[in-house]
């Protein structure tokens, strides 16, 4: 009895010596555990961030469209059906010009001020005046902005008199001076005549143009304009919208563009 125990140590002492030298090898060879993944929906990685469009770039006509976004804002119409409403005391120019742009703006606006007193002007005197384009002001006044819809009314009452332009200069050039006290009457006042401004003033208060201002918001924001300024062309069928300031010589650049399609 005393052997047999002897004899299976010994051959089990031995198999344990042979598994020591002969298992690590054997498990360096052995390829890697599956790892399962872990339950639920596996995440979509996400696309790079597409490269900025300048907003200075004019676009390849006619297919790219002059915003700085890379699809076009929605049109609510046709253009000839929406250029039904325009109130023509707030429209410069020939209703029959090549290009049409309505400008989206605020009183209030820096931007907007930087569009009227740069590139709107000249605009006016190379374009609308040439008869090559039918300039359309748009009120959209926005409510962080607490004098912008009383500007609006004022420079609509001064409309209804032919007085726009004065007006709309004395909003913009003043306009550090009005948002900071809120006297739109005073600076509206300081270039209409006395019985002017009586007559602006009840228009004011009448609420006859509040509609008017109402609708030309609410075509704004049909065209999904969600800043100003922002101006939206039309030509042989086409809508273009350009949100934020754009200089002279891109709207140039942009215009002969347009007029040069065939």
């Amino acid at each position: 009895m005393n052997r047999r125990r002897i004899l299976a140590a010994i051959i089990s002492l031995t198999l344990l010596v042979l598994g020591a030298l002969f298992l690590p090898s054997l498990h360096k060879n052995l390829p890697p555990p599956s790892i399962a993944p872990p339950p639920g929906p596996v995440p979509i990685s996400a696309a790079p961030p597409a490269a900025p469009v300048s907003a200075e770039q004019p676009p390849l006509l006619p297919s790219a469209p002059l915003a700085t976004e890379a699809a076009p804002l929605a049109t609510p119409q046709s253009a000839a059906a929406t250029l039904q409403d325009v109130d023509p005391h707030k429209a410069f120019g020939s209703k029959s010009a090549p290009v049409v742009m309505e400008v989206f703006s605020d009183y209030q606006c820096p931007a907007c001020k930087t569009l009227y007193t740069t590139t709107n002007r000249l605009l006016m005197d190379n374009y609308v005046s040439a008869g090559k384009v039918y300039l359309i002001h748009r009120d959209f006044p926005l409510a962080n902005h607490a004098y912008s819809r009383i500007a609006a009314r004022y420079a609509r009452a001064a409309a209804e008199m032919s007085k726009i332009e004065p007006v709309e200069q004395a909003l913009f050039q003043n306009q550090e001076k009005w948002e900071q006290t809120g006297d739109v009457d005073g600076t509206v006042a300081a270039v209409l005549s006395a019985s002017e401004m009586n007559k602006v003033r009840a228009l004011v208060k009448g609420g006859t143009l509040e509609p008017l201002i109402d609708k030309d918001f609410a075509l704004g924001q049909m065209y999904r304009v969600n800043q100003t300024p922002t101006t939206v062309f039309h030509c042989k069928g086409q809508t273009y919208p350009y949100a934020g300031v754009m200089t002279y010589d891109t709207m140039k650049q942009f215009l002969e563009q347009l007029l040069s399609q065939k």
